[in-house]
């Protein structure tokens, strides 16, 4: 074998060698696949030098020509001169002014038609004559922040702008050259958490070629994995112990009084109150009664924690705050991590909840506590009125008195109608209890379910007034219902008429006095007695009855004044 040949073949074993070497580069530890087969430069790279390298060795008098970059037909002998002078032509320097005239050709080529590095200098040089080394290209894009790949900074910058829009109730979506960019795919890539990429956020400007949008308003046919991780925990503790009502027997009854008695109940309470205060402006009386919460709070985790919990979780959904919100999943996954005897699925949700609560907005932590109140109660194929029984109907959860509602654990295990209302009951809850709150609570989730309108409801409220009147032993709590009930389906009948002289809306408030009269009488004025002078104001001031309005609202201050500093205590 000649000399020439063997130089040949040493060059390609070379070669084949440097390619298996190049031809996968690792990506650099700030950057992350977008999709596209190609690495940002890497492979452009290691062409470009292994296409230098070659011509390099195939410059061999006799064996085969060089070619140039302009097309031309190779001479048999190429001058290294020529070489040389051709390589230094493409390296000419340009002034920064000169590189912004064709920043947008190059934006344009590279990421929008995701071409090649090669290629866009090859059209650059072709189509408008500009020529400049691979090594400039390079330096002019980093610049310009024109990245195919999504860097982690990147990431964290715009995550760092998610959370912030979050907070003002705004949702985010970012793309890069109009691709979708999937955070969580990221992380899950990285193996890292949102709070370890906001740590490394310099809330510095996002890259040209990544735009944030807020999405537009369409039914959310999937939900998001932050959403599915908190459901996943959520079922696996609900799978185990949760909401498992006993048959009703003196034993789980005493259970029951044990925990209506507890402070993790007075805990609930207090929060109860708190949460609606903080909503009502009242924000000195409102953290008067948080701090009580929290101070009993720890009490929620002890054996009765399951309906402590489902309890506790109504409470912050009827009057969501988002700051409340966080504290509580923040204190109780933190309490619950330094104690025994608390399981490990319910410390997993907690930790959830305290997650999610930190990166979502108030609406979307309403939206989770809603699903886990409902799957709570469907679990169990329970229905009313032939669709999926839901707990979240049940509003307002504490109208009555809490430790009077034994029956409302066991409300989700029965296929409950509505024509059979009045006569509602379970086994044995006749030998142990009064039915008559079962039937006060699903007459409550037949108006809400209906939004009071269904003509079945006066029909059925009457008759449990009038079955109530009849009893040996009235029931306040669904005398208060019935005419609660009759007072929202008349309000409703009456939207369109005049309030000054439609007859509905005066049967309106006469109902709504008279409960309000009963709620007063039958069990401590607090926030629902409020809540429903409240409503009654408001009734008659959309009637002009400006003096009636008035005397309301003097009653209501008059009633409620002390009990807010009593129950603080």
């Amino acid at each position: 074998m000649g000399q020439p040949e063997a130089r040949i073949q040493k060059s390609d074993a070379m070669s084949r060698d440097f390619v298996h070497l190049t031809w996968n580069p690792h990506l650099s530890p700030g950057s992350v696949d977008s999709g596209s087969d190609s690495t940002e430069y890497g492979q452009e790279a290691t062409l470009e030098s292994l296409r230098t390298t070659s011509s390099e060795l195939m410059v061999i008098p006799g064996v085969i020509g060089s070619s140039s970059s302009s097309g031309q037909t190779p001479k048999p002998k190429p001058k290294p001169k020529s070489i040389d002078s051709n390589r230094g032509h493409r390296k000419r320097t340009h002034a920064p002014e000169v590189w912004e005239t064709h920043k947008a050709e190059i934006g344009r080529l590279y990421l929008d038609e995701n071409k090649r590095l090669k290629d866009v200098m090859e059209i650059m040089e072709n189509r408008w004559g500009f020529r400049a080394s691979q090594k400039m290209y390079k330096t002019k894009l980093t610049q310009w922040k024109f990245f195919k790949n999504n860097r982690q900074v990147d990431v964290a910058n715009l995550l760092y702008l998610q959370r912030h829009r979050l907070a003002i109730g705004k949702e985010s979506t970012f793309r890069r050259n109009g691709k979708l960019i999937d955070v969580e795919a990221y992380m899950r890539r990285r193996g890292v958490s949102a709070f370890d990429l906001v740590e490394v956020a310099d809330s510095g400007d996002l890259p040209p070629t990544v735009r944030c949008r807020t999405p537009p308003l369409i039914p959310r046919l999937l939900d998001s994995p932050g959403d599915l991780c908190i459901k996943e925990r959520f079922f696996q503790w609900t799978s185990q112990k949760f909401i498992k009502p006993r048959p009703i027997e003196t034993d789980y009854l005493k259970k029951l009084d044990a925990h209506h008695t507890s402070n993790a109940l007075v805990s609930v309470q207090l929060l109860t109150h708190g949460c609606w205060l903080f909503s009502k402006g009242r924000n000195q009386e409102g953290g008067w009664f948080c701090r009580g919460a929290f101070a009993l709070l720890h009490h929620i985790l002890e054996t009765s924690a399951s309906l402590s919990f489902f309890e506790m979780m109504m409470a912050i959904r009827r009057y969501p705050n988002a700051e409340i919100m966080r504290e509580l999943w923040s204190y109780l996954s933190r309490y619950a991590a330094a104690i025994d005897g608390v399981n490990q699925p319910l410390h997993r949700v907690l930790v959830s909840f305290a997650r999610f609560s930190q990166q979502h907005s108030l609406e979307h932590n309403v939206n989770v506590l809603d699903w886990a109140l409902q799957w709570a109660s469907g679990r169990f194929n329970s229905s009313f009125d032939g669709k999926p029984f839901d707990y979240t109907l049940l509003k307002p959860w504490d109208l009555g008195p809490i430790w009077d509602s034994y029956h409302r654990y066991y409300l989700c295990l029965n296929h409950w109608e509505v024509d059979k209302i009045p006569t509602a009951t379970l086994p044995n809850l006749d030998k142990f209890q009064d039915p008559s709150n079962l039937r006060a609570d699903l007459l409550l989730i037949f108006g809400n379910q209906c939004s009071w309108r269904d003509d079945r409801l006066p029909k059925v409220a009457l008759e449990v007034l009038e079955q109530n009147q009849s009893s040996p032993k009235p029931s306040d709590y669904l005398e208060f219902v019935g005419e609660y009930c009759m007072a929202r389906y008349s309000k409703a009948r009456s939207d369109g008429d005049d309030p000054t002289t439609s007859v509905n809306h005066k049967l309106a408030r006469e109902y709504l006095e008279s409960a309000a009269n009963l709620q007063g009488k039958a069990w401590p004025p607090g926030k629902n007695y409020y809540e429903t002078l409240t409503l009654l104001e408001s009734w008659y001031q959309e009637a002009s009855d400006y003096e009636s309005a008035d005397s309301t609202r003097r009653k209501r201050d008059h009633d409620c004044t002390n009990i807010f500093n009593s129950l603080s205590r």
